[in-house]
């Protein structure tokens, strides 16, 4: 089905659901698709059918690298208001540790959607993984090195010998540190380590306890930190900061396949992060009534909504930059930060060869994106009552 013409079909409401075991799914995935196994059994979902002219939803199975979280809500959101399910989709969320594995997962075909930053994304590409980034979700750079403020590292220079604590070995934001880190000359594993402290209360007690000088975490992360009364210093260099950030990737093969499902995805994320600028309170209840496990034991709701609502109104500045309701410019990358990534990534050390990342970044969906009535987002959100 051409773009011109899908845009143009019914959308069906379906269901919409996270499912607890899907991880297993994409290990069983990849060992097949390692394995040489292409067969129907156990690999990709149909995907014959498109989200709005089928009277079948759609399986999406999202990889997303953390768990979900304050910065997270708008995906919550989107399931909760049936954003989804306008849309045909039934979504399944495949929670992982790392990006490595959501590359391979799309690679294989045991992922139709990924979300990660572009790092890992420019590392497969110049490796020769033919990857399509199809929506610009965080559209300034969430990533910098912080320490404290009244500690000894007031410098990235000051770092030269220091350990720098990160979510995981496998975080994109390890090679962004690495990147800023290289903007003073300094290498990993000769100037400076990188250890896994995870995130939260265990990552900020590492920096306080100086098992790690600093940490490379991002926005809402260091907000929530801040929200508790400690008080950092950030590190990035002009280059990062003119940076987007987490993107929303497929593959070539499916974003031919099933054009009318990435754009439903995306349109459906538009909206739900609409809605959650435009009422970041009743997000993070959505969330908290969805995901439980994103309630904090032994702290009030209204505690903790104090604490996530100084994080997520942070990460909403990036989610927004440049106003995109106004501009309808939803999931759009523009080309002049593709080119500063392609720049920084050969630059920073992130990829040992320039790559064409305007081939892969294409924007072939951002009129689908936009196509929605935003008054009407807005009035449902402002109007929102639990």
């Amino acid at each position: 089905m051409s773009l011109s013409l899908f845009r143009s079909c019914s959308r069906t409401r379906t269901r919409s659901r996270t499912s607890a075991a899907v991880a297993v799914l994409l290990a069983t995935s990849l060992l097949a698709a390692c394995s040489g196994d292409s067969g129907g059994s156990g690999g990709s979902a149909d995907t014959s059918g498109s989200a709005g002219d089928s009277a079948e939803p759609t399986r999406v199975r999202f990889g997303l690298p953390t768990q979900m979280g304050a910065n997270n809500s708008p995906m919550a959101v989107a399931e909760h208001l049936g954003y989804f399910d306008e849309e045909g989709i039934d979504l399944e969320i495949v929670h992982t540790t790392d990006s490595t594995s959501i590359v391979q997962g799309i690679n294989t075909g045991a992922l139709e959607i990924g979300s990660t930053p572009p790092e890992p994304l420019w590392q497969a590409i110049e490796s020769g993984s033919d990857l399509q980034l199809v929506y610009n979700y965080i559209r300034q750079q969430t990533g910098s090195i912080v320490s404290l403020a009244d500690g000894p590292i007031q410098d990235l220079s000051d770092l030269e010998g220091a350990s720098i604590g990160q979510s995981s070995l496998g975080s994109s934001n390890l090679l962004l540190a690495n990147g800023i880190l290289d903007s003073v000359g300094f290498t990993e594993g000769e100037d400076f380590d990188n250890i896994a402290v995870g995130t939260g209360a265990a990552a900020l007690q590492a920096l306080e306890a100086d098992q790690v000088q600093a940490l490379s975490l991002w926005d809402t992360e260091y907000a929530a930190f801040e929200a508790t009364g400690v008080e950092l210093n950030y590190f990035t260099t002009p280059e990062v900061a003119s940076l987007f950030s987490t993107t929303y990737f497929t593959s070539p093969d499916y974003l031919e396949a099933s054009p009318d499902v990435v754009e439903g995805f995306g349109r459906a994320m538009a909206k739900a992060t609409l809605f959650t600028a435009t009422n970041p309170e009743a997000a993070l209840r959505i969330m908290y009534e969805d995901f439980p496990a994103t309630r904090l034991a032994g702290v009030s709701e209204d505690e903790q909504l104090a604490t996530d609502l100084t994080a997520l109104e942070r990460r909403i500045e990036l989610l927004t930059a440049d106003d995109p309701e106004g501009t309808a410019t939803w999931g759009a990358y523009a080309p002049e930060a593709v080119t500063a990534w392609a720049t920084f990534a050969v630059d920073s050390g992130i990829v040992p060869a320039e790559i064409d990342a305007q081939a892969h970044v294409q924007n072939l969906l951002v009129e689908g994106y936009n196509d929605f009535d935003g008054e009407a987002v807005v009035a449902e959100a402002a109007g929102w009552t639990e």
